[in-house]
């Protein structure tokens, strides 16, 4: 008997040791315990939690973990409604093409509409690897938003598209009020829910498009116990330049409205006009390397007419859009995360601009 109390004795301390640093380990050294039940969510932005024996760890989505003993009263910071954008409803009636890249939408752009050139099947895509994040999320049952614009055939005016995926469900809002065709008791916003137990998020094949394009698909909500589907979105796979020389990174500074001087004309002779940033710092990666683009200016990296001419070339194949001013010949150039504006004005300003996509003429002159 007494051997029998003596190993349990033993037994029993060596768990209680074990617990005891499997504990602190989880708590004081950000790990998550040994002993644990897991329960993982679907949805919002816990993604599991660990259920020690004395400890819970709670492991979010952005990667971040808290624990917490067991007695403790620990309320998970709860995920906001809108994740990345402002809500329709606040949106401006006239939230323009350069506001909704800023934002980071995924549109697309029919150019043959858009220029009213018949039997062009041509288009532009902007932030397409923000759909596919999405779209990987989903399948990952993260949390997670995407806006959507696409035009009305014929007016060109933009219907905008919020898909949320949240706590196994798809909530999707689409905001009909700048389509001008549509009566005015249709011009609002109309929310649906589906549950993800009865939808399926689907990327279906349509065909080949133009040379521009790879493939073309459609995005849809598809029912799992019927045909039906809801039209999310046209997706289209866009060509990779694999023959990229440079690539400029711009690094937005969210409380600036400052215009900076990258490079004066003076300091070069490879170019007869000065470069400027606007809210915020521009880099420049060549070959893989990256520096400021002041620097690739000064030690011949590159020239600013290199970069002006890339631009036209992607304006040229279809990559991005562009437009005149109409001040004598500035010219705009729209890419992701960044713009390009090429003073050719009257007044006799000739410099060259990049900043935030909603850069405009009128921030810089």
């Amino acid at each position: 008997m007494k051997k029998f109390m003596k190993i349990f004795l033993i037994i029993f301390a060596i768990l209680v040791v074990f617990t005891l640093v499997d504990t602190l380990q989880a708590k004081i050294f950000n790990g998550t315990p040994l002993i644990k039940i897991r329960n993982n969510y679907d949805g919002g932005n816990i993604d599991y939690v660990d259920k020690g024996i004395l400890v819970y760890t709670y492991v979010f989505t952005n990667g971040e973990k808290v624990t917490v003993y067991r007695w403790e009263k620990y309320a998970p910071p709860m995920e906001e409604s809108n994740l990345k954008y402002k809500k329709l409803e606040d949106v401006e009636l006239d939230y323009d093409l350069s506001q909704m890249v800023e934002d980071k939408c995924y549109i697309v752009l029919n150019l043959g509409k858009m220029y009213n050139i018949e039997n062009l099947n041509s288009f532009i895509v902007y932030h397409l690897n923000e759909l596919d994040n999405f779209i990987k999320n989903v399948e990952d049952k993260k949390s997670d938003e995407i806006r959507i614009v696409e035009y009305t055939p014929d007016e060109l005016q933009p219907i905008l598209t919020n898909l949320q995926y949240k706590d196994n469900k798809f909530i999707m809002q689409i905001d009909n009020r700048r389509d001008g065709t549509a009566s005015q008791k249709d011009k609002k916003i109309v929310t649906t829910q589906y549950d993800s137990s009865e939808y399926v998020l689907v990327k279906s094949e349509v065909s080949v498009n133009s040379s521009n394009t790879q493939k073309y698909y459609e995005l849809n909500l598809q029912s799992k116990k019927s045909n039906k589907i809801i039209h999310i979105c046209n997706y289209l796979e866009m060509k990779k330049d694999d023959n990229q020389k440079f690539e400029i990174q711009f690094n937005k500074n969210v409380n600036s409205n400052k215009i900076t001087k990258i490079l004066d004309k003076d300091e070069t002779d490879k170019c007869d006009y000065s470069i400027y940033s606007y809210k915020g710092t521009v880099d420049i990666l060549i070959n893989n390397e990256k520096m400021s683009l002041r620097d690739a200016l000064m030690n011949n990296k590159i020239t600013a007419d290199q970069i002006l001419e890339k631009a036209n070339k992607d304006i040229n194949d279809m990559k991005i859009f562009g437009d005149f001013y109409t001040d004598g010949g500035s010219k705009y150039f729209l890419y992701d995360d960044y713009s390009i504006i090429k003073m050719n004005a009257l007044s006799g300003n000739y410099d060259l601009y990049i900043g935030v996509p909603s850069m405009n003429i009128n921030d810089i002159d």
